[in-house]
């Protein structure tokens, strides 16, 4: 009897050293992993989890990244690890318009680029520049500008990255005035809107 239950347990997962969370998922949530074991990389928990996400996020399949991150928790995991799998569950929440969770989860690698040893890690695996697609700093901005419309927000997230050593002046000034053209458009778009129903 000892032991049985394990030769259930896929041997990427074994490797990833992830058969007790392989073992709480339910019937279905194994289906779905089971989608992506081909393109898995067991090569550590985080990179399990990471690399299912950003092929679950390729298949538009938004709600079981959410629930991978969500799942991973109580794994433990070192601050660059537990970046990586924060940072490929954002676009997931932003998509399936999740926007408070993804505000969150952008809130948290912030923090998490604070602790020792992780932004000069992404530094290093970026080849020595932070990557365009970093989304704790994007989406963050996303969520203020294009979702809640709130653009004094927006200066005042750029002004902070750019504090935090998270974008340069040059690209601070260049979105600045894309959010002003993006409040003009939207300004324009009321009063046109206003007016046909005037009319």
């Amino acid at each position: 009897m000892f032991g049985i239950g394990n030769r259930d347990v896929p041997e990427k997962i074994r490797e990833a050293k992830l058969s007790k969370w392989y073992g709480a998922l339910s019937d279905t949530d194994k289906v779905k992993l089971n989608r992506y074991m081909d393109g898995a990389d067991p090569s550590s928990a985080s990179a399990f989890i990471c690399s299912v996400s950003k092929l679950a996020n390729d298949d538009h399949n938004y709600k079981f990244v959410a629930f991978l991150a969500e799942s991973t928790e109580d794994i433990r995991m070192d601050g660059i690890q537990r970046f990586y799998v924060n940072e490929v569950s954002i676009p997931a929440l932003y998509n399936m318009e999740e926007y408070d969770r993804c505000d969150k989860a952008c809130d948290r690698g912030l923090a998490l680029l604070k602790e020792k040893g992780v932004m000069e890690r992404v530094l290093k695996d970026n080849g020595g520049v932070l990557p365009e697609s970093l989304y704790c700093r994007n989406y963050k901005l996303n969520v203020a500008v294009g979702v809640h419309y709130d653009y004094d927000e927006g200066d005042r997230l750029l002004e902070q990255f750019e504090k935090d050593g998270l974008i340069s002046h040059e690209e601070v000034e260049y979105r600045k005035q894309g959010i002003k053209t993006f409040r003009l458009q939207k300004t324009f778009d009321s009063i046109f809107s206003i007016k046909e129903k005037d009319e």
